[in-house]
């Protein structure tokens, strides 16, 4: 089949997931001290991954969840991070 006539992959479900107004200003807190999370495809190569590693940057170092989640669990899974994240170290950085 020619390259351009390749089936589109359905999107990935991410699910429902909102994040409260504490987990928000977590993240914010997070970010602006120099900690970043984010998703990370463990399906490499595939156009619809279901499953995700999670990266938490700290400072420039990259630590990687050592487990996958999947795309509906991923985005409470990394709120979680944040808060944890907020409750250590902002009494340290602030």
């Amino acid at each position: 089949m020619a390259e351009w006539k390749k089936k589109k992959a359905k999107a990935t479900n991410w699910g429902d997931f909102y994040r409260s107004e504490e987990e928000f200003e977590a993240m914010k807190w997070c970010i602006n001290h120099g900690i970043t999370i984010g998703p990370l495809a463990a399906d490499k190569g595939k156009t619809n991954p279901n499953n995700f590693y999670i990266d938490i940057k700290i400072q420039g170092k990259v630590n990687r969840s050592p487990q996958t989640f999947k795309a509906q669990e991923v985005w409470s899974q990394i709120y979680k991070y944040y808060l944890h994240y907020y409750e250590k170290y902002r009494d340290r950085l602030s």
